[in-house]
């Protein structure tokens, strides 16, 4: 755990050093391209938000990398709710790139399921109002909403929001689709479930070997529904 926090510092000095060399060189950059004055100013603001932008997606990117491995590995038999430490990670990888779904997807349950439910459900919502077009935002807050806070209309309302959002591929649809009919299911929206079946079963043919057999099990009856 020290090491890890040493590598985060160590990691965070770099990215200093490394913006306030982008930052010098966009200066510079802006300089050959005019004669000063107004137009200097908005070169280098435009060369300065590129090199800024760039380098926080790749920092944050970095330290999922060294993370995201230890959640299937060697943490994996840890309780998710026992995983606090690493939140301060996580965290910094929000600050760093605010659209990084997976951050918010996976510290959002943490502190849900550690008994912080409000503030899981705030930092659902943070990845929603970061990312309002991802369908996997939605489905996530619509999840901790209403296993977690026992709020099935605002449950609902983010299902039917996701189902028309995007999403990363078609496996990811899949999953998020699955989840969608499970949660109409359980709040007894029994049209809105039947349709989403419907889009399931086309993914799934799309899909084909790519999917396991529990995931053609839409129903959770441990028999699948359909090859």
């Amino acid at each position: 755990m020290g090491e890890s926090r040493k590598s985060i510092t160590r990691l965070a000095v770099a990215v200093l050093l490394v913006l306030l060399l982008l930052g010098g060189q966009a200066m510079a950059d802006a300089r050959t391209d005019s004669d000063g004055g107004a137009d200097t100013t908005q070169a280098v603001g435009r060369a300065g938000f590129a090199y800024l932008t760039g380098i926080r997606t790749f920092a944050a990117a970095s330290l999922w990398n060294r993370l995201e491995p230890q959640f299937h590995g060697y943490y994996g038999d840890i309780p998710l709710a026992e995983q606090m430490y690493m939140l301060p990670t996580i965290e910094l990888v929000v600050m760093l790139d605010p659209e990084f779904e997976q951050a918010y997807y996976v510290a959002a349950w943490v502190l849900a399921r550690r008994g912080d439910v409000d503030a899981g459900v705030e930092l659902a919502q943070q990845g929603v109002d970061a990312n309002p077009r991802a369908g996997l935002m939605r489905i996530n807050l619509a999840e901790i909403l209403l296993f977690m806070a026992h709020d099935e209309v605002g449950a609902v309302r983010e299902v039917d929001v996701a189902l028309q959002s995007e999403w990363t591929d078609a496996l990811e649809k899949h999953q998020g689709f699955a989840i969608a009919r499970g949660i109409y299911a359980a709040t007894g929206e029994t049209e809105k479930e039947a349709a989403v079946l419907e889009v399931l079963e086309v993914l799934d043919a799309e899909l084909g070997d790519t999917l396991g057999p529990e995931a053609h099990d839409h129903d959770g009856d441990g028999v699948p529904d359909h090859e």
